[in-house]
């Protein structure tokens, strides 16, 4: 089977086919709590309530609570007073989807790295074009915490992350936004053994710094230009010191929640 045929799309998938009813319960809830516009940490009916209301049997309604607790909408709660409680869906569980979906592809290491790459030039653009001056406040805060922890391996890779995630949602690009926080999950190669010495955490900082320079000084070619060159960089380095783990096949034991 070639690349472009491992993955379905709308037309290849047979037509006809009634949704399982857990699956139409678990939808009718979703856009029952955007219509009501429930906050994260609000309680769902009790289910003898939601029995009736769905007009479905117990286990069919399990089943959809279920599907929507593996997907972030919620979590259930034990014990009294406990329950389905509404949580906030985040890019832990596309990071878990997509880990999955890779391991069946065979999808390398190196794969993730190369679509950030592409990715990320184009967020610090968007964000030098946006000029928003709370996130140029936000990313001159980044910059100058990971300045201030290079000795801080675990204080570094947290503000790496922050960096960038602050670029990719300053996007104002939801869809952006979610896909570069879940490659985030996975590009910091720690749990393939991946380290990040302070000399290369110097250089790291040293970069983020000329992207921030880029995006504030409100020219999307010149940031863009700075965020490729630090993704070109990190793609040296780890196809230097770490060519085992950019070919080895990302699973979903790694990622997966």
């Amino acid at each position: 089977m070639s690349v472009a045929r491992r993955d379905v799309t709308p037309r290849s998938v047979p037509t006809g086919m009634p949704p399982k009813r857990a699956t139409v319960i678990a939808q009718r809830i979703v856009r029952e709590i955007k219509e009501r516009n429930l906050a994260p940490g609000s309680h769902l009916p009790p289910e003898r309530d939601m029995l009736e209301t769905y007009n479905v049997g117990r286990n069919t309604l399990r089943e959809a609570l279920r599907i929507l607790e593996l997907q972030g909408v919620l979590t259930i709660r034990p014990g009294p007073g406990g329950g389905p409680v509404i949580t906030q869906p985040d890019s832990r569980h596309l990071a878990s989807t997509l880990a999955l979906l890779m391991q069946f592809a065979d999808t390398p290491f190196r794969v993730v790295i190369e679509t950030r790459q592409l990715l990320e030039p184009i967020t610090a653009r968007l964000c030098a074009e946006r000029g928003d001056q709370k996130l140029l406040a936000e990313l001159r805060a980044s910059v100058d915490r990971m300045g201030e922890n290079l000795d801080d391996r675990e204080a570094f890779l947290d503000e790496n992350r922050r960096f960038h995630d602050l670029v990719a949602w300053g996007s104002e690009n939801q869809l952006f936004g979610y896909c570069i926080n879940s490659l985030h999950w996975i590009t910091d190669g720690t749990v393939l053994g991946v380290d990040y010495p302070k000399r290369f955490r110097k250089l790291v900082w040293q970069a983020h710094d000329e992207v921030c320079i880029g995006i504030e000084s409100g020219e999307g070619d010149k940031a863009e230009a700075a965020m490729r060159r630090h993704m070109d960089d990190t793609l040296r380095y780890f196809e230097r010191h770490y060519q085992r783990q950019m070919e080895e096949v990302l699973s979903w034991e790694m990622y997966g929640q």
